[in-house]
């Protein structure tokens, strides 16, 4: 029996002088042999992730950590899921350490992607697992 997958958005931001990191997933078949995410699913993931940042503005100021790590996405198993990523993500709000954090995810996920945006060619997610 294949093993649940989970597909994972993940913000690293600040608001108000504190990091924060929400998380946003659902449960999914799996990346396609290229090692590509499934768009559909995966931008459904990323607006619902965005769409409640964005309405945590009217608690303060918020920004995403960096351009380049500050919104990611992941495919990660229920077990890893339920017991690495707590401890990531306390480590990573504690510390704010996005090199350490970015390292352990790619130790518990099968896949990581950086998530950017281009006008005109709209999300674009980069491959963190193969650079």
């Amino acid at each position: 029996m294949e093993e649940q997958k989970y597909l994972i958005a993940i913000a690293l931001a600040e608001q108000n002088n504190k990091r924060l990191m929400p998380l946003g997933g659902k449960t999914f078949a799996g990346v396609d042999d290229s090692g590509q995410a499934p768009k559909k699913e995966s931008e459904k993931i990323i607006l619902d992730l965005l769409l409640r940042l964005f309405k945590r503005t009217n608690e303060g100021n918020l920004k995403i950590s960096n351009d380049d790590s500050g919104l990611l996405l992941a495919e990660v198993n229920f077990d890893n899921m339920q017991s690495s990523l707590p401890i990531i993500k306390s480590n990573w709000i504690n510390t704010g350490d996005t090199d350490a954090m970015i390292e352990k995810l790619k130790s518990i996920c099968s896949n990581l992607w950086s998530i950017q945006y281009k006008k005109h060619e709209g999300i674009i997610l980069k491959d963190l697992m193969n650079k």
